[in-house]
């Protein structure tokens, strides 16, 4: 681990936003917030045809960082119509499948983070569809300056969440959808 990396992780200026992360070994409890302009969430879906991505700037993450991990709190809540796959018929196509009218947002709160060597695993519950899911998945970071990039992601079932599968020519994608982050935060 590199000196700047070990300073900033014991100093508490250590996060992530959006997705879903951010841990830290603060002497006392700092808020990170990611920005929204170097940030990004994303999904992507398989299908036999193709791979379909959407891409979201529009969320929001606070993450209170305290000297015990397991009391780290993380917030995470991003617009369902907030991402973009390059398609606007695509997109329209999606917001009916997640019903966005009645469930307009997804939602992590994280409690608590462990150190995996040089990585970290987050702890909460995602908040899709309306369904509630315990997760937990392993981010990266990355330091440069007084910001920290952090990148990770992981898999869900839309069937678990209760979304039924698009189709396309009478294929249904893959049930798992992949969501990755792209954080970058500083203390607030």
């Amino acid at each position: 681990m590199s000196t700047r990396l070990r300073e900033i992780l014991t100093s508490g200026i250590f996060a992530f936003g959006g997705g879903l992360i951010c841990a830290g070994v603060p002497a006392q409890a700092k808020v990170h917030a990611a920005l929204k302009d170097e940030s990004t969430l994303s999904y992507t879906l398989i299908h036999k045809m193709h791979e379909i991505t959407g891409v979201s700037k529009n969320f929001k993450c606070r993450v209170e960082l305290e000297t015990d991990t397991t009391k780290t709190r993380i917030h995470v809540k991003g617009a369902v119509a907030g991402f973009n796959s390059g398609n606007s018929t695509r997109d329209a196509n999606v917001l009916e499948v997640l019903e966005a009218t009645k469930y307009p947002h997804v939602e992590f709160l994280g409690d608590s983070v462990r150190r995996e060597g040089k990585d970290w695993r987050v702890f909460g519950r995602l908040t899709f569809h309306g369904v509630k899911r315990s997760l937990n998945f392993k981010v990266s970071p990355q330091v440069s300056g007084n910001k920290v990039r952090i990148q990770g992601g992981f898999k869900v079932s839309l069937t678990e969440f209760k979304i039924e599968r698009p189709r396309l020519l009478l294929i249904p994608v893959e049930d798992d959808l992949e969501i990755r982050i792209d954080v970058v935060a500083k203390v607030e």
